[in-house]
């Protein structure tokens, strides 16, 4: 059974680069933020405003909604490989103790 489980020599590396994804999705999340913000306060309040807002707003807000979701869940899977490479390497160190014993 044991030969079925195999883990990568660099199980932590491929996870690596998905901090440098979660960064790169706030630092957007933050940009949308700020053009949201210079949006709702540009567009003016008479009829040519109230229509664009119409048009933009909720999109907009859509738009800011599903990056923050997808900013969560790849921080979720970025903890969620350090982790599973972290079990993985105390395994093989505590089989490797084990081994020894015999």
């Amino acid at each position: 059974m044991a030969d079925d489980l195999k883990v990568l020599s660099d199980l932590k590396n491929k996870f690596s680069h998905y901090e440098d994804y979660q960064r790169c999705l706030g630092d957007l999340s933050r940009t949308i933020v700020q053009i949201n913000r210079i949006n709702k306060e540009s567009a003016g309040q008479d009829e040519i405003g109230k229509t664009y807002h119409k048009q933009v707003d909720r999109p907009t807000e859509n738009l800011t909604e599903t990056l923050s979701y997808v900013t969560k869940r790849l921080g979720m899977v970025t903890e969620a490989g350090k982790e599973t490479s972290d079990t993985m390497a105390k395994s093989d160190e505590e089989a490797g103790s084990q081994a020894d014993g015999f």
